[in-house]
């Protein structure tokens, strides 16, 4: 719902900054919040399980060209390749055992630098979070986000301390009710768990 630069010019204005033109302008404030913001982004969005940021796809084999599928060396025995836009992995499907790697895969393939290590050769499905684009954003996280970026814009911009608490009280309440918000969009499965009724069948 709103580009970078409005965002960092609202964080700026929480502050009691003057808004930025462009983000290349090569002041203190612009230096700041351009080095400061992707890391903040991306630490919010793998905080929480975020259903706007929530995406399934199906994995495959990770292989280099002319040598086929990758054996990892020892504890697994396959080796899938994760979404290049992933931010944090939630679950696989079906549910096993695995392990995440950092690792630099060569292929011709589109790819991040992330793999999973499995002891499973089948069809395999993850369940993620992924780098959701700004325009995207629903409000609710746009707002959390203002508090974030200003909450650590403070100290380095302002040289105010006593802002920072306060932004770091209006962030903690925007988290709160974004995450509240964010949950009221998923149905809860209640757990079906019926041990007394279900033993006699």
């Amino acid at each position: 719902m709103a580009s970078k630069l409005e965002l960092i010019n609202s964080a700026l204005i929480l502050i009691g900054d003057v808004p930025l033109t462009s983000l290349t302008s090569g002041t203190r404030a612009q230096v700041v919040a351009t080095t400061l913001y992707d890391n903040i982004v991306q630490s919010e969005l793998s905080k929480f399980r975020w259903g706007f940021a929530r995406r399934q796809e199906q994995l495959y084999r990770a292989g280099a060209p002319g040598v086929g599928t990758l054996v990892p060396l020892f504890d697994w025995s396959a080796v899938y390749r994760l979404p290049f836009n992933m931010v944090s992995l939630i679950r696989l499907s079906p549910s096993i055992p695995y392990q995440v790697y950092s690792e630099e895969i060569t292929s011709p393939e589109p790819a991040g630098n992330q793999a999973v290590y499995v002891n499973y050769e089948g069809d395999l499905f993850a369940d993620y979070i992924y780098n959701v684009s700004e325009i995207d954003w629903p409000a609710y996280f746009s707002k959390m986000i203002e508090y974030a970026l200003a909450m650590d814009f403070a100290p380095s911009i302002r040289d105010s301390a006593s802002s920072m608490q306060t932004l770091a009280q209006q962030y903690l309440n925007a988290s709160r009710m974004a995450r509240y918000t964010d949950s009221q969009q998923h149905p809860q499965t209640p757990i079906q768990d019926r041990p007394f009724i279900n033993v006699r069948y």
